[in-house]
């Protein structure tokens, strides 16, 4: 299927919870996220057959499961096993359980992992994600992931200015070290009840980083190459035009198809689940949402932890 501007929607971000065991200060409020019953969500078949549904009609290239964190759903991993054939499956998770689940979710089809790190000090880490954690737990789930081998492992880091933005340079030199990809995120403020800082904008990011020059785009991410022939990724949400190329589609873990991440044209495609409609019923929905995919939308108002991103 081909929107009317010419976009070909084949990426679908799945999120499976809205439930985390972080509580990072750009994505979640302060005091958590309402807790939502498991009786409010998709069950794991529920949400296999409207991912199949929705691939009849557009005939997916990916699917990236996210949450929330994706690996505190109970039997991710088995959901991996009954998607549909076809489509890439990597997920997006901040990896502090990728030790206890790696090696079943390559063996049920995951084929690559991106991880959330967006420190390398752990003063830092706990700060922005309001829990004790580490670098060394996250470096654990990182050489977990290897091993299983969901690889090559892309590290996201999210620029905060005043909190992260002097250790760009050392995230790519430790990246490197590590065997990952690093990129690095514009942040993108958002109605989430936590302050509003100062967007770090790509430029910027770049000369933090270590400088070089631009190559390659693939997706949203522009490609750095360093002097010393490390590189980096930035993808920038607030300063680009990733509207412009957006091949994404969204279910969320409640049922809501959302053509695009500011919420124009959504769905609830859960009561039809429920009420036992058709395939034809269900893709006719579809189609009618991303025929709405707008040309570019605003994003500011959504919150991350719902809609997995």
């Amino acid at each position: 299927m081909i929107t009317e501007d010419g976009r070909r929607p084949d990426y679908l971000r799945l999120s499976v919870t809205d439930r985390c065991n972080l509580r990072c200060i750009y994505c979640m409020p302060p005091d958590g996220v309402p807790r939502v019953g498991h009786d409010d969500l998709l069950t794991l078949e529920q949400t296999a057959r409207l991912v199949g549904d929705i691939h009849s009609i557009l005939g997916l290239r990916r699917i990236r499961i996210t949450g929330g964190e994706p690996l505190v759903r109970k039997g991710v991993a088995g959901l991996i096993s009954i998607l549909p054939p076809g489509p890439e499956i990597t997920m997006t998770t901040n990896g502090l359980l990728l030790c206890e689940t790696a090696a079943e979710l390559a063996r049920n089809g995951l084929s690559r992992v991106n991880i959330s790190l967006d420190s390398l000090r752990d003063d830092v880490l706990r700060a922005v994600t309001r829990r004790e954690t580490s670098l060394g737990a996250v470096e654990r789930g990182i050489r977990c992931a290897v091993e299983a081998g969901l690889g090559p492992v892309k590290v996201n880091c999210v620029v905060l200015r005043g909190v992260n933005d002097d250790e760009l340079s050392r995230m790519v030199e430790w990246g490197a070290g590590m065997g990952v990809h690093v990129r690095f995120i514009e942040h993108m403020p958002l109605a989430d009840g936590n302050p509003v800082r100062e967007t770090v904008l790509r430029d910027e990011i770049a000369g933090l980083a270590g400088g070089g020059s631009p190559g390659r785009v693939i997706g949203t991410e522009e490609t750095w190459t360093r002097g010393d022939g490390l590189s980096f990724g930035i993808i920038a949400p607030v300063s680009g035009n990733l509207c412009r190329d957006c091949r994404r589609v969204r279910l969320t873990a409640r049922g809501v198809f959302m053509p695009c991440l500011s919420g124009v044209g959504k769905v609830d495609l859960r009561p039809l689940v429920l009420s036992g409609a058709g395939r034809e019923d269900i893709v006719r929905r579809v189609i009618g949402a991303v025929n709405l995919k707008p040309e570019r939308g605003d994003c500011r108002s959504l919150p991350m932890w719902r809609i997995g991103g």
